[in-house]
């Protein structure tokens, strides 16, 4: 019994960053509720959209963790403590993508394409608090940027073109997750969007408290490493080489 699951553990975080994560509210984005009374946070972003690959649902994925400040780590398991934005036409509402979370201390952990690349935020990358009953607006996230960034470490490492569901992480990378600052007109336009397409959210838009955050990667079953990996190493983003 304690072999099958192992075996299938493994191949679930082989994976890595392709994991299927927790998502504690899976309405769609106009029928989530949050009030001053909700258990959960409600987390925004506003960006860009682009045609998937064919292939593809999504234009891209950007994974939040849970994470510990004081340790420098991830506290995400592989089937909890992670918070998705799947940019698929369907859930974007005026140009917003939204996502429940437990409160807590979030970190922005990777950028994927193609459930095969993904840029690891390890080295670099931002922290924020999310509390009961708010909703937190992270800013305008550039993923056409990390959609270039993302092609220029593809090509330069030879890892252009993957099949037979293989997955390529890109660890240390000095460049962080790219957001535009938020500002008071950013809060009232968030506003605007809510009352108008999603009724049940009754709570203020707070502006997100970015601080800086680095985090240790893992590895697989079989020993490779992942960012976010089942077997976590110990924290401090760039002197991990597990």
């Amino acid at each position: 019994m304690i072999g099958k699951w192992a075996a299938a553990l493994g191949a679930v975080v082989a994976l890595g960053g392709a994991l299927s994560p927790h998502v504690a509210n899976a309405k769609a984005p106009g029928q989530i509720i949050l009030t001053p009374q909700s258990e959960e946070a409600l987390v925004i972003i506003k960006t860009d959209w682009w045609q998937p690959a064919p292939s593809m649902h999504s234009a891209f994925k950007l994974l939040l963790s849970t994470y510990v400040d004081a340790e420098a780590r991830l506290s995400s398991g592989p089937f909890s403590g992670t918070a998705l934005f799947e940019a698929k036409q369907k859930n974007f509402l005026d140009g917003y993508l939204m996502v429940p979370v437990k409160p807590g201390r979030w970190v922005v952990r990777s950028y994927s394409q193609q459930d095969s690349w993904a840029l690891c935020f390890n080295a670099a990358s931002l922290q924020f608090e999310a509390k009961p009953g708010q909703v937190v607006y992270l800013g305008r996230f550039d993923a056409l940027s990390h959609r270039q960034q993302l092609t220029r470490q593809a090509i330069a490492s030879g890892n252009s073109s993957i099949r037979g569901g293989g997955f390529v992480d890109y660890f240390d990378l000095p460049q962080g997750p790219i957001f535009a600052p938020v500002d008071a007109p950013q809060i009232a336009a968030v506003q605007t969007m809510l009352a108008r397409r999603v009724p049940g959210v009754s709570v203020p838009v707070q502006a997100v408290a970015f601080t800086p955050a680095t985090f240790g990667t893992g590895s697989t079953l079989y020993g490779t490493r992942r960012c976010g990996g089942y077997f976590p190493a110990s924290g401090k983003g760039k002197a991990d080489k597990s």
